[in-house]
C-alpha cells in the first residue's frame, strides 16, 4: 500500500479506499483475482462487464483513490463480491469526509514472535540480518519483503523476533482506519507465522498478536476534536461492533459511533496521555499508540516511539513465553543468561529514569509501560524463575 499513496500530477493528495483494500486482502485475492470474480459475477447477474485488463486497472484506481466508484456496474460488483452494502464500502457520514479532508498518518505494526535461542542463529543467517541496537539492547536487524509495505525484522538474543511493518495511509476518517485495522490484523499474523515457519523449518513460530502505533502528520481535526481523535486512534476498536462475522465490521456503524464520540467526547481510563502541551498529543492504550507532533522540531521523533515499542514488545513476548510454560504445568526453561537476574536488570532499566532522559521520553516510556502492563509481567516472570532456582 505504501507505494500507492501519494498525489496526482496536479498535487492533489490521494485518499485510498482502505476498506476495499482490506476486504480484498481478507479474501487473499490480488487485483487480477478480484477482476476474474467480477467477470464471474457479471455473467451470473447478467451485467455487461468490461475486459479483464480494464477491470484490473479500474480496481487499482478505485483502491488508490485515483477514481471514485461511480459506475453502477462496479458498485453492484463490489457489493456482490464482498457481501456488503454500498455505504459500507463507499459511503461516509463523518464531518471530516464532508469537508473533503483526510488524515495523513503512518501506520506502524509490531508483530512479536517467540523463536527461542536455538532457532535464532539460523534465522539471522537465512534473513541476512546485521548487528544492530535498539536503545540499550543489542540485536540483529534487516529489511525483508512484505506485500503491504516496508518491513524490518529485529532479532533479539533472548529468542524473540519482532516484525516492524510501516504503511503510509490517507484515510477519510477513523472508522475507515478501524475497519482496515481489524481486517488486516489477521492477514499480518498469518503471513508472519507462515514466513517464520518457512524460513526456520520449524512449527514453533506463531504470531499471536499485532500492536499498532499511528504517527499523525496531517490531521483534519481541530481544537477539542483533535484530542478526542487521538484518543480514538489509540483504541480504534471502540468504533466497531462486537462479534462481527466473516463479512467484517460495518463501516456504516463505525462512522456513526465516531461522529457521536467526536461530538460528545471520549474518555477511557485505559488510555494514558503522554503529550506535552503545545508540543504534542500522545495517547497509549492496551491496544496501541497514537502521536501527533504539533511542534515537529521539538516533539518526539517517530524513531523514539518505534524503538520504545520494539523493546517493550520483545520483552512482553518473552514474559508471555515464560507464563505459557507455567500455565502448561511445567517449570519455565530459559537460557541461564536470560534468567531472573537478567529480568531484574531489565526491569530496572525500563522503570528508572535515566540521568539524560528528557521529560517527553520519560512520559512516553511510563505511559507505554503502564498500559502494556510490562512491569507486572516482568515481576511475575522474575518471581517464577527465581522460584524454580530455589532463591
Amino acid at each position: 500500500m505504501s507505494s500507492e499513496v501519494g498525489a496526482t500530477s496536479e498535487g492533489k493528495r490521494l485518499t485510498p479506499n482502505v476498506v476495499l483494500i482490506a476486504r480484498r486482502q481478507a479474501k487473499g485475492w490480488g487485483r487480477d483475482r478480484l477482476a476474474r470474480e467480477f467477470e464471474r459475477l457479471g455473467r451470473a447477474m447478467d451485467l455487461p462487464t468490461p475486459e479483464l485488463s480494464a477491470m484490473t486497472k479500474a480496481i487499482y484506481r478505485h483502491e488508490t483513490g485515483r477514481a471514485a466508484v461511480r459506475d453502477e456496474i462496479y458498485i453492484r460488483l463490489y457489493c456482490a463480491a464482498f457481501g456488503a452494502s454500498p455505504h459500507e464500502l463507499f459511503g461516509t457520514l463523518s464531518g471530516v469526509a464532508q469537508t473533503g479532508e483526510s488524515c495523513g498518518l503512518t501506520s506502524h505494526k509490531f508483530v512479536p514472535v517467540f523463536l527461542g535461542t536455538e532457532l535464532l542463529p539460523a534465522l539471522v543467517e537465512a534473513a541476512g540480518l546485521a548487528p544492530n541496537t535498539v536503545q540499550w539492547a543489542d540485536c540483529y536487524a534487516g529489511q525483508i519483503e512484505h506485500p503491504a509495505g516496508a518491513c524490518t525484522l529485529y532479532a533479539f538474543p533472548w529468542g524473540v523476533v519482532v516484525l516492524h511493518l510501516v504503511e503510509e495511509l490517507s484515510v477519510p476518517n477513523i472508522a475507515s482506519l478501524a475497519v482496515w485495522r481489524r481486517q488486516t490484523y489477521r492477514d499480518v499474523r498469518q503471513w508472519a507465522t507462515d514466513w517464520f515457519r518457512e524460513i526456520t523449518g520449524s512449527a514453533i513460530p506463531v504470531a499471536h498478536y499485532v500492536l499498532s502505533a499511528y504517527w499523525v502528520y496531517e490531521p483534519p481535526w481541530r481544537g477539542r476534536e483533535l484530542s478526542i481523535a487521538l484518543r480514538l486512534l489509540s483504541m480504534p476498536r471502540v468504533l466497531l461492533e462486537r462479534g462481527t462475522d466473516d463479512a467484517g465490521p460495518s463501516l456504516h456503524h463505525a462512522e456513526l459511533v465516531e461522529q457521536a464520540l467526536l461530538r460528545d467526547g471520549f474518555h477511557d481510563g485505559r488510555i494514558d496521555e503522554f503529550g506535552i502541551s503545545g508540543l504534542s498529543i500522545g495517547c497509549a492504550s492496551w491496544a496501541g499508540l497514537s502521536y501527533y507532533p504539533q511542534a515537529p522540531g521539538r516533539a518526539l521523533q517517530a524513531s523514539d516511539l518505534v524503538d520504545c515499542e520494539l523493546l517493550v514488545q520483545a520483552l512482553w513476548c518473552y514474559c508471555h513465553h515464560v507464563r505459557e510454560q507455567v500455565e502448561q504445568g511445567r517449570d519455565p526453561v530459559v537460557p541461564t543468561e536470560y534468567g531472573w537476574r537478567w529480568i531484574r536488570a531489565v526491569r530496572s532499566r525500563l522503570t528508572v529514569t535515566r540521568p539524560q532522559e528528557t521529560a517527553q521520553h520519560a512520559s512516553m516510556r511510563s505511559a507505554v509501560l503502564e498500559t502494556s502492563e510490562l512491569g507486572k509481567h516482568l515481576t511475575a516472570a522474575l518471581e517464577l524463575m527465581r522460584d524454580v532456582d530455589g532463591e
